[in-house]
């Protein structure tokens, strides 16, 4: 399990342990919560007359092999399984399928939570039995996508926001994946490869609209690359950045 790896990095959502791991994922016990994997995203690109290859959903079943062998049993998907919005197009109809598949193969349970972006996701998943949820208990923690109010009384494991931070090293930019810890909530970054991140040191405010009265400078950043590595507040690497 993931403790006895050093990549890892245990953190306290109200009273829960949660361990951070770099496959981008949140794991309570033996179940692990990701977010926003945007499948069919090139296909997405291609309608809009961008030419983009297919290689994302390879790349998050090489993810999802590192994550399994850490001892996951259980997979939750805190929401936009899927990207479009409209309708499900043809290659993100298969790569839900190709993940839905993959993830049975090994044994592990999935369920999956309703995003903004998975209007038209039942349609797919009717297939398999799975139901797709509003929101999820995973002991007394809620995980939700995101994109609607929530109680901000519970300890909470949500996506949509999408949090990155980009710092300046020797004359380059680098953008890397975030959690973000605010009070009792859990921000997840994308488990997409493709999505870029919204860069936490120019934002105001976040998207979410339970989140809204919060302020963003106060959320604690934990970067991954590589492995997970706590680089304090917002407020803290907007004053380094300057």
């Amino acid at each position: 399990m993931c403790p006895v790896h050093s990549d890892c990095l245990e953190v306290n959502v109200d009273s829960i342990k949660v361990m951070l791991t770099p496959e981008r994922a949140a794991v309570i016990d033996r179940t692990a919560v990701i977010a926003d994997l945007h499948l069919g995203f090139e296909n997405a690109m291609r309608e809009a007359g961008v030419a983009f290859p297919r290689v994302q959903i390879a790349e998050i079943k090489a993810t999802l092999e590192k994550l399994f062998d850490r001892g996951i049993r259980k997979l939750a998907v805190a929401g936009d399984l899927k990207h479009e919005f409209s309708r499900n197009l043809p290659y993100e109809w298969k790569d839900v399928e190709e993940f839905v598949e993959f993830v049975d193969a090994r044994g592990v349970e999935l369920v999956v939570v309703r995003g903004n972006h998975d209007n038209y996701l039942a349609a797919i998943l009717k297939k398999y039995g799975i139901d797709v949820f509003e929101e999820l208990e995973i002991g007394d923690l809620l995980v939700v996508h995101g994109h609607r109010n929530f109680d901000l009384s519970k300890p909470v494991v949500m996506g949509h926001e999408h949090p990155a931070v980009k710092l300046r090293v020797r004359g380059g930019i680098y953008s890397y994946p975030c959690f973000l810890k605010l009070r009792n909530v859990l921000v997840l970054p994308p488990f997409s490869p493709l999505v870029s991140g919204s860069d936490l040191l120019s934002l105001n405010t976040f998207l979410s609209p339970a989140l809204k009265s919060l302020s963003v400078r106060e959320a604690e950043v934990y970067a991954v690359y590589g492995g997970v590595f706590y680089l304090g507040r917002v407020e803290d690497l907007v004053k380094i950045s300057r």
